[in-house]
């Protein structure tokens, strides 16, 4: 991750409540783990470093007291490390982002952020440092992880499967917060490097290196729903498609996990031969609110919702469907009014 990166995030609160680990501690070891411990920095000091590498200042009183307890906390954290940089399909530094953000929870189990915060901030500039120190080493172990991997698995290796999960676990219709999503090997547990995709959309993630909307990444999503044919003639919205793709796994293509809002409709008056005056109310299912609609008799626009329509059906004319649509693609159509068969 890179150093302006690593400022910027610093201090910001725990954004996501995690119910479940994001490296789950029942992975299955790499059959080729990189060889190099989780090293920091050696040829300078701790403080030094997180004044010029992370921009923050972490005080030498503090350093000296904590030092020794927070480098046996990171170590259980070195051989998951270790094992994503032997997984195929893994960069070294998506391996190294998932080591930082499990190193940061080791600060949120310590200090509680509201009541400690001082503690909490000396915790969490230490824990950047330490794995910034670790980000700034030779990447040769990843590359003799990779290679090995690679031989061992041979040229064509079956695919995996993903498993995934996203925080929040549903998006509300009107959230406008950062979604994170993380994968995992189905079998291994191990975190997987997939991209995300998103229907008719073109999206990008400031805290991925490459820009890419990528599992383990914060993001924004524009919501959006796609109206699509149904059986009745008509459209219905739903989330947009989301695929996770990543090298040597199959693609997982699944609707985005937010609700979809319901239209009601009613028509004032039932229609009759002649001169109809009606009002076909439409409002929000959830919040009771009007909803604006096109209606139409059949295939023709008639009018819209929530205002006085007229409509002339003829004596021998079987009576239209009468039904509403959201111009915003907002809601599926619905239908007020079933058409009269016609009379063989």
């Amino acid at each position: 991750m890179k150093t302006a990166l690593l400022a910027s995030c610093l201090l910001a609160s725990t954004a996501f409540a995690q119910t479940r680990e994001i490296f789950p501690s029942d992975y299955t070891p790499s059959a080729c783990p990189a060889q190099t411990a989780c090293e920091s920095w050696t040829q300078v000091s701790f403080k030094s470093a997180a004044t010029h590498f992370v921009l923050r200042t972490l005080e030498s009183e503090w350093n000296d007291k904590h030092k020794d307890e927070l480098y046996e906390l990171v170590k259980p954290y070195c051989p998951k490390r270790a094992t994503c940089l032997g997984s195929p399909g893994r960069m070294w530094w998506f391996c190294n982002d998932v080591y930082t953000q499990e190193l940061r929870q080791i600060c949120d189990r310590m200090y509680d952020q509201k009541t400690d915060l001082h503690n909490w901030e000396q915790c969490r500039v230490w824990i950047e440092t330490y794995a910034d120190g670790v980000d700034q080493h030779p990447h040769n172990d990843w590359f003799a992880a990779q290679a090995c991997i690679k031989e061992k698995l041979g040229p064509a290796p079956p695919l995996g499967k993903m498993d995934w999960w996203m925080v929040p676990a549903t998006i509300p219709i009107d959230y406008k917060g950062q979604i994170e999503l993380y994968a995992i090997d189905q079998k291994t547990h191990v975190p997987v490097q997939a991209q995300i995709a998103f229907q008719d959309q073109i999206l990008y993630s400031r805290d991925c290196p490459d820009g890419k909307v990528t599992a383990y990444y914060a993001f924004e999503w524009p919501r959006k729903l796609v109206r699509i044919p149904n059986a009745d003639g008509h459209t219905e919205v739903l989330p947009a498609m989301m695929t996770l793709t990543a090298p040597g796994y199959e693609p997982v293509a699944t609707r985005v996990p937010t609700p979809v809002p319901k239209m009601l409709a009613s028509i004032s008056a039932p229609l009759h031969s002649g001169k109809n005056k009606f009002v076909v109310t439409t409002t929000d299912e959830s919040t009771g609110k009007p909803v604006e609609a096109q209606i139409f008799a059949g295939s023709g626009t008639i009018g819209m919702s929530n205002t006085p329509i007229e409509l002339t059906v003829g004596k021998n004319d079987p009576r239209p469907e009468i039904w509403a649509r959201s111009p915003f693609d907002a809601y599926s159509d619905v239908v007020v009014a079933k058409a009269q068969k016609k009379q063989r």
